[in-house]
């Protein structure tokens, strides 16, 4: 398996940004930790073994992370039935389709084949599964993640880790609240994509409600939707502190591995700069309500 994770966390340290690691990422917390001397979170996923839950947080802080990540909103996997329609598992099972593909695309057949295994390389060998055979995200969620997530679990788990914990998943204003209210270092307003709940509000249409009721007690990062620069600054400027992205990376470590990373964040870096400079603004601190226009 191509290097993905380390080429990020080392784009993201040469772009002074921190890089968030899944629980369910192909390489592990040590071996991201090994390749960066960047800043790092752990995003976890809280499963029904609490003893593998502290292991993870003990590993993370024992490697240097900076936050812990929790995610909120995926306790119970939405119904994506893209992926239920094309049978999608972790990694890819072979079946006819998957021949055609493969047929049709053969270099990057020929590099799934020779590279090395994907496995989820935080759980190896645990008993919830590490993905060495194809798995069904839904039915590996449904099996190993705990659907009864609650604030008490919140409070426990600030109580294995010592520092920055950030909530990520907030849909709401109330829940926001309520995060502010228990000390709560950050929140993430995401719908994961638009993949969890049909209907669910995106974050960018949540966010002002949220920022005027938290008062600046936490800090609020938006996730989704961002491709370019403009979208932080609107982000910044209706009460954002930053933003998360997934994809638009992604793209680029597609089409050209770690320079392509590179490449997206030098392009929402310079289209903010520019931004800003068409709009007047001399820093990120000048960003209000003003400069956004909301229908």
């Amino acid at each position: 398996m191509p290097p993905t994770g380390l080429a990020v966390a080392r784009a993201a340290d040469r772009a002074g940004i921190p890089y968030s690691l899944s629980t369910l990422a192909t390489r592990s917390i040590e071996e991201v930790a090994a390749v960066t001397s960047g800043r790092l979170w752990f995003q976890l996923y809280v499963w029904k073994d609490r003893g593998l839950v502290s292991d993870m947080v003990e590993r993370a802080a024992g490697a240097g992370y900076e936050a812990l990540c929790v995610t909120v909103d995926a306790a119970v996997l939405g119904k994506r039935e893209r992926d239920v329609r094309r049978g999608f598992t972790l990694p890819p099972k072979l079946g006819l389709s998957t021949i055609f593909d493969g047929i049709a695309h053969p270099g990057w057949t020929w590099n799934f084949l020779t590279s090395e295994p994907i496995v989820f390389s935080n759980v190896t060998g645990r008993a919830v599964g590490d993905g060495t055979s194809p798995v069904d995200l839904a039915e590996y969620f449904k099996d190993g993640l705990d659907a009864g997530l609650d604030w008490n679990d919140i409070e426990w788990l600030r109580g294995l880790w010592k520092g920055p914990v950030v909530l990520k998943g907030i849909q709401s204003v109330a829940d926001a609240v309520i995060a502010a209210d228990l000390g709560i270092d950050a929140i993430v307003l995401s719908n994961h994509g638009g993949r969890q709940l049909d209907s669910a509000p995106a974050p960018l249409d949540l966010l002002p409600d949220v920022a005027q009721a938290v008062a600046g007690r936490t800090e609020i990062i938006c996730d989704g939707g961002v491709r370019r620069g403009s979208d932080i600054v609107k982000a910044i400027a209706l009460g954002a502190t930053a933003c998360m992205a997934g994809r638009a990376y992604l793209y680029g470590l597609g089409a050209a591995g770690e320079p392509g990373v590179d490449h997206v964040l030098d392009l929402l870096a310079n289209d903010m700069r520019r931004t800003m400079a068409l709009i007047g603004c001399r820093s990120v601190q000048e960003l209000d309500t003003e400069y956004v226009s909301v229908n």
